[in-house]
């Protein structure tokens, strides 16, 4: 099997065959509400634990136990909508959780995808607190591969994301009231085991005012 980004890759292809299957429940009054009754449900939140120790077993496999402690956030990306059924037919989002990795704190994130007529697909994401949105770690992450390729790591599957660290604010970033990044200038520190050996990558990032960023990489 395949780790790292394309490690991760590969991983981050699975779906979550937990979440929840309970009895529909009254519906709230609007998506939001029905949303947060979801998303707290035990059925849910075990599904994304099972999950996030999957992630967490996949960066740090010396820890001989991984433990959820907690949602540290929610990100929403497309607003979920629900019909008659117990799972939402549109949405895609984030789910930050906080990890007890070796007695440490760690986060993993998920993104789930909701699909009409079926139970979400979820899908394991970058470890830690980067701000970089989903497709943006896949391209921040090809460039590191390619980087490394550059210093004879040449194979993806020795290539396994650890933590990302964001660090100094060159311009504090900025939301809008739509949730859209419109300004910011920052680094983070990305770490991975690359071919034996642990490597942090310095990642530049810069808003693009669109909602979008650019980067540079830096080994």
């Amino acid at each position: 099997m395949r780790f790292g980004f394309i490690a991760l890759a590969a991983a981050l292809a699975v779906t979550a065959p937990a979440f929840a299957q309970t009895a529909p429940q009254p519906a709230p009054a609007n998506p939001a509400q029905r949303f947060e009754a979801y998303a707290t449900s035990e059925g849910y939140k075990k599904a994304i634990g099972q999950l996030a120790v999957m992630g967490a077993t996949i960066s740090a496999p010396e820890c001989k136990e991984h433990k959820a402690v907690k949602r540290a956030s929610i990100t929403i990306y497309s607003a979920p909508q629900f019909a008659e059924g117990v799972h939402p037919v549109a949405g895609l989002w984030l789910d930050r959780v906080l990890m007890d990795r070796c007695g440490k704190p760690g986060y993993q994130n998920i993104l789930v995808q909701a699909i009409p007529g079926a139970t979400p697909k979820a899908a394991l994401k970058m470890p830690g607190q980067t701000f970089a949105n989903p497709p943006m770690q896949d391209v921040v992450m090809r460039d590191i591969i390619g980087a490394l390729a550059g210093k004879k790591c040449t194979d993806p599957a020795q290539i396994i994301p650890v933590d990302t660290v964001p660090g100094k604010e060159t311009k504090p970033r900025k939301i809008d009231q739509k949730g859209m990044l419109v300004d910011g200038v920052w680094k983070e520190t990305w770490t991975l085991k690359a071919c034996g050996k642990q490597v942090n990558a310095t990642v530049d990032f810069t808003a693009d005012g669109k909602g979008g960023m650019t980067h540079k990489v830096k080994l």
